[in-house]
């Protein structure tokens, strides 16, 4: 038995998955079938997005081994320069978010001409975003002043945010694009692009920290233009790769930005509430990075390396819900309820078992993992206490990931924010804040701080997408 989907395009055959040529046979409607369908699709769209993912993480991690081992004093510089940054980034992510729900549901109804205005009407939008958020990084000084950081902290980590603001107009750039291309589900060429850069990464990061290579010794100051020179080489090798694609005409690529505020009102409103959302979680961690620093050096080293791993790790669980967020946003463009709901809890369940699966060696080999990043026995012994934390914390902070993406992809808005509201700003800030300095814990009373608001994220984001994907899906307007 085969049915077509409500909302299907003329001509699309029965159970045609959208996005995916006009002759693919129809898929029979058994359970095991659907299931597997969504598996595979899953796997296939997430495994390159997870490797872009983690190339962005892992650059991060050359850059925290590489100064690590060079100084854990420039380690904590590097650690608390990155927190305003990285908050402002995915805050940045989280605006832009739209664009891939958006082309996604183009793609759902076969309107590849919409697909393409969306990239032309948010590429503006993106790089009025980095601009903004490059002033506001550039001067993140009075931030480090007004969290009590030490005097060398506060100086050090303010030199090396301006290094870093220059790279986010392109961070802004490049995702726009990467988005656009996951939206349309074509993740390879950030895949490879992100493979490549790595590699220049290695070799101009180690170069400009040590003095080697003919380059001069600059410490963590070389690690952090190492990271804007890749950002700007990223955006515009992407930039060019989408004007110059073949299809380049389907999608009306180079059909000019002419109204771009006006036609980019749909993917903003919609990225206000994830931006809120990305916001307020990026927020709250880098004032637990804040809190870490006023431990001193030692803890904010420690808490960096661990944030790191988490961080890393979290770009697999990211690449997964992204590719689930697409493959809900298919399903709800072409109206297919009960296909939306199969895709959401399939990627829900797949990351948070995948997230528990690589937590074990942190789990098992937490002092070998530490040692990687720094010679320094007490940062190693301050970092393994804290990373057997890990098998709790990737999994319920995967799934809140693949939860909300699930729920941006069905179209809801502001009800995931206020969860996020509710988890990380009510609960892990004072949580952390009260285990660390009341109870005395220190940097392991950060990671209990996040422990508790991941599951509550987990719990209340589930919840609310069994509500939104047992509703029936509005007919699309304009």
């Amino acid at each position: 038995m085969t049915i077509t989907p409500p909302g299907a395009p003329p001509g699309m055959p029965p159970n045609h998955p959208a996005g995916l040529p006009p002759n693919v046979p129809p898929v029979p409607l058994y359970p095991h079938n659907r299931v597997r369908r969504h598996l595979s699709e899953l796997f296939r769209l997430a495994l390159p997005v997870v490797i872009a993912r983690l190339g962005m993480l892992i650059m991060s991690v050359v850059d925290t081994i590489i100064v690590g081992n060079y100084d854990s004093a420039s380690l904590a510089y590097l650690n608390i320069a990155h927190a305003p940054f990285t908050s402002l980034m995915v805050t940045g992510i989280g605006l832009l978010t739209g664009v891939m729900i958006l082309t996604s549901h183009s793609v759902g109804r076969n309107n590849l001409l919409e697909a393409g205005q969306t990239w032309r009407a948010c590429l503006p939008y993106g790089m009025l975003i980095g601009i903004a958020f490059m002033l506001v990084t550039w001067k993140s000084e009075w931030l480090f002043i007004a969290t009590g950081q030490p005097e060398d902290i506060t100086e050090h980590a303010s030199n090396l945010s301006v290094i870093l603001s220059i790279g986010m107009p392109a961070a802004m750039i490049y995702i726009v694009c990467s988005f656009f291309l996951e939206g349309l589900q074509r993740p390879l060429p950030g895949m490879m692009l992100m493979i490549g850069a790595n590699f220049i990464n290695l070799v101009l990061d180690y170069g400009l920290v040590y003095g080697a290579f003919g380059f001069p010794e600059m410490g963590a100051e070389g690690a952090a233009w190492t990271s804007t020179v890749i950002r700007w080489l990223m955006a515009i090798s992407l930039l060019g790769y989408i004007l110059l694609m073949r299809s380049h005409v389907d999608y009306g690529i180079r059909d000019g930005f002419a109204g771009w505020w006006r036609h980019s009102r749909n993917a903003r409103h919609m990225g206000y509430a994830a931006g809120a959302s990305q916001g307020m979680e990026t927020s709250a961690f880098a004032a637990m990075q804040l809190f870490a620093g006023r431990l001193g050096v030692v803890a904010a080293a420690s808490y960096g390396i661990t944030m790191t791993m988490l961080a890393l790790m979290f770009m697999v669980a990211l690449g997964l819900a992204s590719a689930t967020s697409v493959r809900v946003g298919i399903a709800y463009g072409r109206r297919d309820r009960p296909d939306m709901a199969l895709a959401g809890w399939i990627g829900l369940l797949t990351t948070m078992a995948v997230m528990l699966l690589l937590s074990t060696p942190l789990y098992l080999l937490p002092g070998m993992v530490a040692h990687l990043f720094t010679q320094d026995a007490t940062v190693i012994a301050t970092t393994a206490g804290v990373l057997v934390l890990m098998p709790i914390i990737f999994p319920t902070d995967g799934g809140q990931n693949a939860a909300i993406s699930a729920l941006r992809g069905a179209g809801d808005k502001w009800v995931p924010t206020i969860l996020h509201l509710v988890s990380y700003i009510c609960v892990m800030i004072p949580t952390g804040y009260y285990l660390t300095f009341v109870v005395g814990l220190g940097v392991a009373g950060l990671f209990w701080g996040i422990v508790i608001a991941s599951l509550v994220a987990v719990s209340g984001l589930a919840i609310r997408f069994a509500i939104v994907s047992s509703r029936p899906i509005k007919a699309y307007q304009q």
